[in-house]
């Protein structure tokens, strides 16, 4: 295994994401919104929390969805040895439905973003260690909703429509009304239905709408807090050094702008 150039890119609607056709595997996880991919011959319909592995050699080209996408990339060369039994066995892309939005991907993404520009020995072999968790987890089954009935069928087109708009941060009483269920019922839901908080998965929509917004937009800080529902740049900074594990300034200069 050798892992090659980690990336994040934000797309407005319609934008074009690439064309490409690499020499080695290319990961690419879908982290906001909805990305349309021609991939060699298949078509994908890819959303939030879709991972597509892209083998060597294959052409691929895309648009982001009607409310724009944002994507984590890693370019990587793999080994037949490298990757899990269910990847090793398919022809042509792999595809993960859903199971990119569990928590463990979630953290797995961010150390390895964390860790993508050092290169010590030690670093290299904590991401190549880190790389290996993520394809294992990527190759679990979705997760299953866990529970019916006509509160989760409006639960669940909610939480569609704020993942599918990179620019919605709702407040959960916003996402329990939309859902038409108080903020108990909503909570209690979405936990079965995701299997982690309500409110944690609100302040990673803000986190990852922050990046985006740094990465794309020349808005200031002060102007991002309160687009974001914080009272004060402190407590901005302070929740977003504590989610990406660098400030949002520093974040700002050294992110890269596409992949």
């Amino acid at each position: 295994m050798k892992l090659l150039i980690c990336g994040t890119g934000s797309y407005r609607a319609g934008g074009t994401i690439g064309p490409a056709r690499w020499p080695h595997h290319d990961l690419l996880i879908v982290t906001g919104g909805s990305v349309e991919l021609r991939c060699g011959a298949r078509e994908l319909a890819l959303r939030a929390h879709d991972a597509v592995l892209i083998p060597p050699g294959t052409d691929f080209v895309g648009k982001a969805g009607y409310a724009g996408g944002a994507i984590w990339v890693q370019h990587c060369v793999l080994a037949a040895g490298d990757l899990p039994p269910a990847f090793s066995r398919a022809a042509g892309p792999v595809v993960c439905r859903g199971i990119a939005g569990s928590e463990m991907v979630r953290v797995l993404l961010r150390r390895l973003h964390g860790l993508r520009e050092r290169e010590s020995a030690a670093d290299r072999r904590l991401r190549e260690a880190l790389f290996r968790a993520l394809l294992l987890e990527l190759a679990q089954p979705a997760p299953e909703a866990g529970t019916s009935g006509p509160g989760v069928n409006r639960l669940q087109p909610a939480i569609e429509w704020a993942e599918t708009n990179p620019g919605a941060t709702p407040g959960l009483r916003v996402m329990a009304g939309r859902a038409r269920l108080s903020e108990s019922h909503f909570r209690s839901l979405f936990r079965k239905l995701r299997g982690q908080p309500a409110g944690t998965w609100l302040r990673e929509r803000r986190m990852e709408e922050a990046g985006r917004l740094l990465r794309t937009t020349e808005l200031t800080l002060k102007e991002i807090a309160a687009r974001l529902g914080y009272g004060d740049v402190v407590s901005f900074n302070r929740a977003f050094a504590r989610h990406h594990g660098t400030p949002p300034g520093r974040f700002r200069r050294t992110s890269p702008k596409a992949v």
